[in-house]
């Protein structure tokens, strides 16, 4: 699946709003990664903070990235100001 594909996913958007306040507080409200980087950081960050629950969500969406995935670390996530 692609970056966009994935952040189409009901399962996606499940687990970033499941998740907005407690582990992506800092990145902009308006939350939608548009590169693999940016996906990377939202995967990364639910992952890091939060409970069990979130990292086996964000497993599974993991599992539609493709093999070998390594994002291409040019760009992030704008954070609030």
């Amino acid at each position: 699946m692609t970056v966009e594909e994935i952040v189409q996913t009901p399962q996606f958007r499940s687990v970033v709003e499941d998740y907005r306040d407690t582990c992506l507080w800092y990145m902009n409200s308006d939350l939608e990664p548009k590169n693999d980087l940016q996906l990377e950081q939202v995967l990364t960050a639910i992952e890091n903070h939060g409970d069990l629950a979130a990292y086996k969500r964000v497993g599974e969406i993991r599992k539609w990235l493709p093999r070998g995935f390594r994002p291409l670390y040019s760009s992030g996530l704008p954070v609030r100001g």
